[in-house]
């Protein structure tokens, strides 16, 4: 499955990317040196993680609502997927180690509400270190009562290394879109690198509701859970709406879509838009203003959209994750944006004492409320306060005039904060070469004692011209 989940990433990001350097990433992840290696596109947020981990458990097991800390989060290398304290709550600790082919994975936890399935495993080499294992895939697919769980729209995935032996690991899936009873059964599998699994194929493996017999079973790395969601049901709201909205598409057409779903969970809060245009419906949403009951705008977050981008007629639905919303909300609204030219505001405030606020127009503002710098590595933390479209861009200044350039092919990563409705911005150094990732300049210039001489003043790039159509304003009620 590897060499089709390469091209799938090297053909879906944006263009100003080296395309075959991304697949050479993912290609060559086990021969690199240990340490987290993501590269993140921009244009939908597009994430493409690259690790050397998978899920590979041979059995059956039934789990029982046992709750339990998730050991993923004891590291400040972890990612903020959701809020921590939620997820510590709201979760099955599992707790099952199998070894095989050289190494060991332990299923750690499971947490499943509505919205989002989160997944929580850790690998183990026994056999040198976890690059060097040659035994391990790093692709998995997962299925809820037989479906399969797409990675198009609204997924992440996290893993980083403890020591050179040990990876953890985190998949978070939508699961809006899927009809997921109170109790499910959770499968997972891959193809493991040894040859008695050689007669397998892609497209067998992601057919839906594939049954796997038991001798599929014991040739895949598989596992298969019975779990629940009923730790979390008292608070999850679900409104099944039928709220349609009129749009563009790409070929200029009027498009009808339709919001069919709103959901507020502990784990987030999304809105499931069904058109029939590979997406452009929910795309659409994604660049409209938002506004609650009070009239205050919540916070619309950009992720990848499941076929965004393609001109077909298929019915689909594909969802949309907002935060600041609560679930008694009366009703929300939703503003159109018109766009008067493709420009963006270009904000440069002098670094060291913050907040910072950059004023992007009359409807928002971008407020920075620190910036953290490591080797190789600028951390931008801020949060949005009005109605800000997009992520904004962050460029780093020196004295000179000159920008701080992270390498070729800098990575980008806008982490939320589920807990404080903020963001970080990560900026840091990620080239790679043949041998796998290029150690730092040896001139020392991104150490972290001479990007703090460096970096001098902060500029803000954000959309700025274009005004929000409260004439063709939808207003959703939720009563």
């Amino acid at each position: 499955m590897m060499s089709n989940r390469s091209n799938d990433l090297g053909a879906s990001v944006d263009l100003k990317f080296d395309t075959d350097k991304i697949k050479l990433r993912v290609k060559e992840i086990l021969n690199t040196d240990p340490v987290q290696k993501q590269a993140f596109m921009r244009h939908k947020k597009l994430k493409i993680t690259l690790i050397a981990a998978v899920i590979t458990l041979l059995g059956f097991a039934t789990v029982f609502a046992s709750g339990g800390l998730i050991s993923y989060f004891n590291s400040d290398k972890a990612a903020e997927i959701t809020n921590v304290n939620v997820l510590e709550n709201h979760n099955e600790k599992i707790d099952i180690s199998v070894s095989k082919y050289g190494y060991t994975l332990t299923l750690d936890n499971l947490a499943a509400d509505d919205n989002f399935l989160h997944v929580f495993y850790t690998i183990t080499s026994r056999e040198g270190k976890i690059w060097e294992n040659k035994n391990i895939d790093p692709f998995v697919s997962c299925r809820i009562n037989g479906q399969i769980i797409g990675n198009e729209n609204n997924n992440d995935m996290h893993g980083y290394y403890v020591d050179d032996y040990t990876y953890k690991t985190v998949m978070k899936y939508n699961i809006s879109q899927i009809d997921v009873p109170e109790k499910f059964l959770f499968e997972m599998y891959s193809v493991p690198r040894v040859d008695v699994c050689s007669s397998y194929n892609d497209e067998y493996l992601d057919s839906e509701y594939l049954t796997l017999t038991a001798d599929d079973k014991e040739k895949l790395m598989y596992i298969g859970v019975e779990t629940t969601k009923s730790t979390i049901k008292t608070e999850n709201v679900c409104y099944d709406l039928n709220q349609e909205f009129s749009y563009l598409d790409y070929d200029g057409n009027t498009a009808v879509g339709k919001i069919t779903k709103a959901v507020f969970s502990p784990f987030g809060s999304q809105l499931v838009i069904h058109d029939n245009r590979g997406g452009q419906g929910a795309e659409q949403i994604m660049g409209m203003a938002m506004l609650d009951d009070n009239n205050m705008f919540l916070d619309v977050l950009e992720t990848d959209i499941g076929k965004s981008g393609e001109i077909t007629t298929l019915e689909e639905d594909n969802s949309v994750e907002f935060i600041k919303g609560k679930s008694d909300m009366k009703h929300f609204t939703l503003v159109p944006v018109k766009v008067l030219s493709d420009t963006k505001s270009s904000i440069s405030r002098e670094a060291g004492s913050y907040p910072l606020t950059y004023e992007i127009n009359e409807y928002g503002k971008v407020v920075v409320t620190g910036v953290v710098i490591n080797d190789g590595r600028i951390d931008v933390h801020y949060y949005k306060d009005g109605f800000v479209r997009h992520d904004p861009e962050f460029v780093f200044w020196e004295a000179t005039g000159n920008s701080i350039n992270f390498g070729e092919v800098p990575a980008v990563y806008y982490e939320t904060h589920y807990d404080t409705n903020s963001y970080t911005a990560s900026y840091y150094y990620d080239d790679y070469d043949e041998n796998g990732k290029k150690p730092l300049p040896s001139d020392g210039s991104l150490s972290k004692e001479t990007l703090e001489k460096r970096f001098t003043s902060l500029e803000v790039r954000a959309d700025n011209d274009y005004t929000l159509d409260y004439d063709n304003a939808v207003t959703v009620d939720l009563k």
